[in-house]
């Protein structure tokens, strides 16, 4: 099953009763999750939504929700995700997994989501074998053109086949580890898209010609800067290149998109970066390079706290907060100032009425 038929069955109010979303594409996780809460009522989300971050030994806990019937009625979802790709799962784990498989609640979906997964572990593969597998891989040039089409069409705007196919196109990379095929980033895309639609806000179709205001994101170093700060732990430049990014409009997203890549990516490499190799994934930064100082940098257990830091940044700037500026100059000094999982909280809102000072 790929992301868009996952989708489709969200909103014909059919879902599976599990599902395992395992891939590398964060943008497609992002857009399944966004999938989710968005065929929820809104009065409904808080009570029929739940994000879990996956801990060992309290799965059984977390499932025994799925088998109460929902408070508002209707149907209700559990998205459980971790940043160890559920690594640390255990026997106990496995059985209580395997248990609510068996008998899974007719009221509610449970989704687990999973970048990298090793499926020589006994749980990923019960995943796999009993839950609706979803493969979060990125999009081809053909199905990306197909997005974009749909994408601009909720906007009310109109593409020709061949030139959304020319567009997709311009935002391919390698294939990486999951295949030798040349892929879209969708988020890349997305963005320049946008920028495009803020610039024509009348545009009923593009054009060809409107070909010349999308631009290549910004030269690598302007984003690697901020990167490489946050790898050696320098405050002071990280906020300056984090403000100079806000100020050009480059999109909060995007710079948040890219903090989480560049610990995901140190947390999933320190393997190979002990051995003195280092894989180089496609990405439009040079996030794998930056990747090897943060690795040396940070502790293991700091790496995932900051990813975790990230992940509640993400949440609280998807919620009501109004100024996503504060959020972001609070996780990086967040970041860089913890020094171990137990040493921070997760992330919590700042004053909303003061800003960080360097």
């Amino acid at each position: 099953m790929d992301p868009t038929q996952f989708i489709a069955a969200l909103n014909r109010g059919k879902p599976a009763p599990a599902y395992f979303l395992c891939g590398p594409d964060r943008f497609l996780h992002e857009a399944c999750r966004s999938a989710i809460v968005a065929v929820l009522p809104a009065g409904a989300r808080e009570w029929c939504f739940a994000e879990i971050e996956f801990k060992s030994g309290r799965l059984a806990r977390e499932l025994e929700g799925a088998n109460q019937i929902p408070m508002l009625g209707g149907h209700s979802y559990f998205f459980f995700s971790d940043p160890e790709d559920f690594k640390q799962a255990g026997d106990e784990d496995y059985e209580d997994l395997r248990a609510y498989l068996e008998s899974p609640s007719p009221s509610a979906t449970v989704v687990f989501a999973a970048v990298e997964p090793d499926r020589r572990r006994r749980f990923i593969q019960l995943l796999e074998k009993k839950a609706q597998v979803v493969d979060m891989l990125p999009l081809g040039r053909r199905e990306a053109a197909a997005w974009l089409k749909s994408y601009l069409r909720k906007a009310g705007v109109e593409i020709d086949p061949q030139l959304a196919d020319t567009v997709a196109a311009k935002f391919e990379s390698g294939g990486g580890k999951a295949t030798s095929t040349p892929r879209v980033n969708l988020l890349w895309m997305r963005t320049e898209i946008d920028k495009l639609l803020a610039a024509k806000p009348d545009a009923k179709r593009l054009e060809r010609v409107d070909l010349d205001l999308i631009v290549t994101f910004r030269e690598e170093h302007e984003i690697g800067k901020l990167l490489g700060a946050l790898a050696e732990r320098h405050f002071g430049k990280a906020l300056t290149y984090l403000r100079e990014l806000l100020a050009s409009k480059e999109p909060e997203t995007l710079l948040l998109w890219c903090i989480g890549d560049l610990f995901r990516q140190a947390i999933k490499s320190a393997p190979a970066y002990a051995r003195g190799g280092w894989p180089r994934p496609a990405s439009p930064f040079p996030t794998y390079e930056i990747a090897q100082r943060a690795a040396r940098t940070y502790s293991r257990d700091e790496l995932l706290l900051a990813l975790r830091l990230v992940r509640g940044a993400d949440l609280a700037i998807k919620s009501s907060w109004k100024d996503s500026a504060i959020l972001l100059e609070f996780l990086v000094w967040q970041i860089i100032t913890a020094k171990s999982a137990g040493s921070a909280p997760a992330f919590e809102l700042p004053d909303q009425g003061l800003g960080v000072v360097s």
